[in-house]
């Protein structure tokens, strides 16, 4: 059952083949969702763990901006209308809530016996891998300007012999072997 506050039967009539239904089953395990936090003064009060999960408000069945930005619209509006911008969990919800975190996202969507349905964010692990590589790629970019030098060249004449950069050359393999604990 997905928040009943904002899905009326014909509230985006005109976008059923891009929305998911409430019990509509998805075709794959990760899909293309808006979520928000749990808050009571929207959501209702509830004893069950939905308090530190991000409740799904809409799933889509592929990527259509038109359709997503009339949600957010609608989301962010019943957001600046709330009179106490505070949260009994996060402290800095107020600011939270200021940068329009209700974004799209890839997520596995999960229901509870409560009848919500919860979801985990997989796009921030997208960003690290983003990051990592940009990483990787200024390193190489490092490695080959460190190999046109004329002292490289130079060297690699007179000794035959590769620079250690050519052999700790970073690749994508275990470029997240940092990320262990």
């Amino acid at each position: 059952m997905f928040n009943s506050d904002y899905n009326t039967d014909n509230e985006y009539e005109e976008y059923d083949d891009v929305v998911y239904g409430p019990e509509e089953k998805s075709l794959t395990r990760y899909n293309i969702i808006l979520c928000e936090l749990y808050n009571e003064k929207i959501h209702g009060i509830d004893d069950s763990c939905v308090l530190y999960n991000y409740l799904v408000h809409s799933r889509f069945k592929y990527l259509n901006m038109d359709c997503i930005n009339e949600i957010l619209v609608f989301i962010q509006n019943k957001y600046i209308n709330l009179p106490n911008k505070r949260h009994h969990i996060y402290k800095n919800y107020m600011n939270i809530i200021k940068n329009n975190y209700i974004k799209p996202e890839i997520g596995e969507c999960i229901y509870l016996n409560s009848g919500h349905c919860v979801t985990i964010l997989k796009t921030f692990w997208i960003k690290i891998i983003q990051k990592t590589w940009k990483n990787i790629l200024k390193k190489r970019e490092n490695i080959i300007k460190k190999k046109c030098n004329i002292n490289s060249l130079k060297y690699r004449e007179t000794d035959n012999k590769r620079s250690v950069d050519y052999y700790n050359y970073p690749t994508l393999k275990g470029m997240l072997h940092k990320l262990k604990t």
